[in-house]
C-alpha cells in the first residue's frame, strides 16, 4: 500500500512543490470552516489546470485517500472542510481555487463554469453583455463559487430563479471497484478519453449544436408558480428537495466536478428599492401574502432585517460591508484569507491574545460612524422589523400603489429608497451573515460551542415568520439575530447561547420546534455537519459515492469506507 510520504511525493510531480501545502501553518486558511468545522489533513493540493484535477483524483483513489473538495470555503455548515479527526483514510483537500473561468455561450445566454469560478466573477463576465447569472449579490460578497451553490443546491435571495440547479454539468465518480469515470453530461461532444474532453473544453474546442441536442433543464424554471402558491402546507424550497438531486445537483461534493452549464438571464436596466418598517411581524406576514397575490409579476428581491440583527451587523460587522463598498465583493476574500494567515501568526506570539486580530478590527468598528443613510437609521430605531423590496422601473408605480393600499390602516411605514440608501439597505442585510460569528471572535467565544444557527424554509401558508422559542429555552439565549429571504419564507436565525449551555441540547429542541411546525431544514446552506441528511439525501450520495471516498461524514452519515 503506497504510504503517506509517497503519496505526497506523487502529487507534488503534478503540481508543483508551491502548490502543495503540508505545514500546519499554510494549511490552517483551508482546514477551518468560515463559520463552522475544523480537523486536520495530510494535504491541500491546488490544482492549476482541469487535467491537474484529474490527475490528482487518480492519485488520491489509487493511494484510498479521502478527497475533499473545497472552492471559496465560504459555506456556513462546515460542508467543504473536515470534521474532526476520527476519518479512516488519510484526508487531501483539493481547492479549486486556481480553477477559474467562464465560457459565454449560446449568445450570451448560457455559460459554462469552472470549479473555481465565483459568483462575483461569473457576474462581472456578464454585466458588459447585460446579462446577470442566477445570483448576485449576497452570498457573492464572500467569494462563493458557482459550482459550490449546484453541489449545494444553494437558494439565493432573487425571487424568480429559485435554488441553484442545473441537469448539465461534467463530473467524475468512483465506481465500487475504484475505478474511476468522467461523466460527460453537459450536452456538449468533447470526445471519449478524460484527458481529451478536459484538453478540448479548456481550448474551447467544441461546438454547441442545436438547440434539440441540449435537452435537460439548466435552472428551476417553475419556482416562481411554486413561490406564489401561498396557500400551500409545504416550503417552496430547500435543501434535500428531491425535485432538485440530480447529478452534481446537491451532491454535496460526493463527486468531483469539473464544469457546470447555466443559464444567465436579461439585466434589470434600472431598479428601485422599497424600505419597510413595522413593529408587528403579523403585518409583514399578510404584506407577503397580498404582494404575492396581487402584484402582476414577482419583485426581484425581498429581504429581511430584524433589529437586533441590524445591531449586531452595524457594530460587529461593519468591517465587512465597509470592504465591500469601497473595495467590491472581489476583494473579501482575499482579505479574509489575509486575516486567516495573520490570525495564524498572532497564535505563535503567546504574550498576545489568540482573537488579536478581531479585536483590533473591532476597535474600529468601535470608533467610526455607522456609515448607514440617516432615513434607514431612523426606521431602524422605530421600527423591530425591517424589509426591503427591490423592483424593476417599471414595477415601481405599482407596488407604491399597492403599499400605501395595505398601509392605509395598518401599522407600519414604508419609503422609497434613494441610490445611496438602497445600497445601504442591502449591505447591511448582506453583512448580516457574519455578525454573529465577528461577535464570537472578538469576545473569544468558541462558535462550535456558543453558536447555534438554524436555516429554515417555512410552509408557504405558515402564518408566523420567527422562531418563537418557549420560555425555557429562550433564557438560554445571549443574543439572537434573525434575517431571511421573505417572499421565498426561508428564515436565518442564529443563537449565541449564554456560557454553560448544551448546545447540542438546545439545538435539538428548537429542531422539534420546527418540525412541529412543518418546517424543513436546512433551506440553502446544505447539511455540512450541522444536520442529518434526509433519506433521499444520502441515497442520493451513496449512488454517486458507493466507495464513500469523497467527502465522507457530510450530513452526519457514516466516514468510513463503503458507508461502514
Amino acid at each position: 500500500m503506497t504510504s503517506p510520504q509517497d503519496m505526497i511525493s506523487q502529487l507534488k510531480n503534478v503540481v508543483g512543490a508551491k502548490q502543495l501545502l503540508t505545514h500546519q501553518d499554510d494549511k490552517a486558511w483551508y482546514t477551518k470552516g468560515f463559520r463552522v468545522g475544523r480537523g486536520d489533513a495530510l494535504a491541500v493540493v491546488l490544482p492549476q489546470t482541469l487535467l491537474q484535477l484529474w490527475q490528482i483524483m487518480q492519485i488520491c483513489v489509487a493511494c484510498d485517500a479521502i478527497i475533499l473538495m473545497q472552492a471559496s470555503n465560504t459555506g456556513v455548515t462546515g460542508g467543504s472542510t473536515p470534521d474532526g479527526n476520527d476519518y479512516d483514510r488519510d484526508v487531501v483537500i483539493v481547492s479549486t481555487r486556481q480553477l477559474k473561468g467562464v465560457q459565454v455561450i449560446d449568445d450570451a445566454r448560457q455559460v459554462i463554469a469552472f470549479p473555481g469560478t465565483t459568483l462575483t466573477e461569473l457576474e462581472q463576465t456578464l454585466q458588459p453583455l447585460g446579462r446577470e447569472p442566477h445570483s448576485v449579490i449576497g452570498s457573492s460578497c464572500i467569494g462563493a463559487s458557482v459550482v459550490g451553490g449546484i453541489c449545494n443546491n444553494s437558494g439565493g435571495s432573487l425571487i424568480r430563479r429559485g435554488p441553484a440547479f442545473t441537469e448539465k454539468s461534467l463530473f467524475a465518480r468512483i465506481h465500487p471497484d475504484g475505478r474511476l469515470e468522467m461523466v460527460n453530461h453537459l450536452g456538449i461532444a468533447l470526445g471519449d478519453a478524460p484527458e481529451e474532453m478536459l484538453r478540448r473544453l479548456e481550448q474551447r474546442d467544441y461546438t454547441t449544436g442545436d438547440h434539440a441536442q441540449w435537452a435537460g433543464k439548466i435552472w428551476a424554471d417553475d419556482y416562481a408558480s411554486q413561490l406564489r402558491d401561498v396557500t400551500a402546507d409545504s416550503p417552496s424550497r430547500y435543501n434535500g428537495d428531491v425535485r432538485y438531486l440530480h447529478d452534481s445537483a446537491g451532491c454535496a461534493g460526493k463527486v468531483v466536478v469539473f464544469a457546470v452549464r447555466l443559464p444567465t438571464f436579461e439585466a434589470s436596466q434600472q431598479t428601485n428599492t422599497f424600505y419597510i418598517g413595522t413593529d408587528d411581524e403579523q403585518e409583514l406576514v399578510a404584506l407577503r401574502r397580498f404582494l404575492l397575490e396581487k402584484m402582476q409579476e414577482l419583485p426581484l428581491q425581498a429581504e429581511y432585517i430584524h433589529r437586533n440583527a441590524f445591531d449586531l451587523t452595524v457594530r460587529y460587522a461593519k468591517h465587512m460591508y465597509l470592504a465591500i463598498r469601497k473595495l467590491g465583493p472581489q476583494a473579501l476574500p482575499t482579505l479574509m484569507a489575509n486575516k486567516a494567515k495573520w490570525d495564524v501568526r498572532v497564535s505563535h506570539l503567546k504574550f498576545l491574545p489568540r482573537n488579536f486580530v478581531d479585536k483590533l478590527l473591532q476597535f474600529f468598528n468601535q470608533i467610526t460612524p455607522r456609515f448607514i443613510a440617516s432615513r434607514i437609521l431612523d426606521y431602524h430605531k422605530r421600527f423591530e422589523h425591517h424589509l426591503m423590496i427591490k423592483v424593476e422601473a417599471h414595477q415601481t408605480a405599482e407596488l407604491n400603489q399597492l403599499l400605501g393600499e395595505f398601509f392605509h390602516q395598518r401599522r407600519g411605514d414604508f419609503f422609497l429608497c434613494d441610490a445611496r440608501e438602497a445600497a445601504d439597505a442591502f449591505l447591511v442585510r448582506f453583512g448580516v451573515g457574519g455578525c454573529t460569528i465577528s461577535y464570537c471572535d472578538y469576545l473569544g467565544y468558541l462558535p462550535d460551542e456558543r453558536l447555534v444557527a438554524f436555516d429554515v424554509a417555512l410552509r408557504r401558508n405558515d402564518t408566523e415568520w420567527r422562531l418563537i422559542l418557549p420560555p425555557h429555552l429562550a433564557q438560554q439565549v445571549q443574543i439572537d439575530s434573525c434575517c431571511g429571504h421573505f417572499f421565498c419564507f426561508v428564515n436565518h436565525q442564529d443563537y449565541i447561547l449564554k456560557p454553560g449551555v448544551d448546545a447540542k441540547q438546545f439545538k435539538q429542541a428548537v429542531i422539534a420546534y420546527l418540525e412541529q411546525r412543518g418546517a424543513k431544514y436546512p433551506a440553502e446552506h446544505n447539511v455540512g455537519h450541522l444536520y442529518h441528511a434526509s433519506c433521499e439525501h444520502e441515497q442520493h450520495w451513496r449512488q454517486l459515492d458507493p466507495t464513500n471516498s469523497c467527502n465522507p461524514g457530510i450530513g452526519k452519515t457514516s466516514k468510513k469506507k463503503f458507508w461502514a
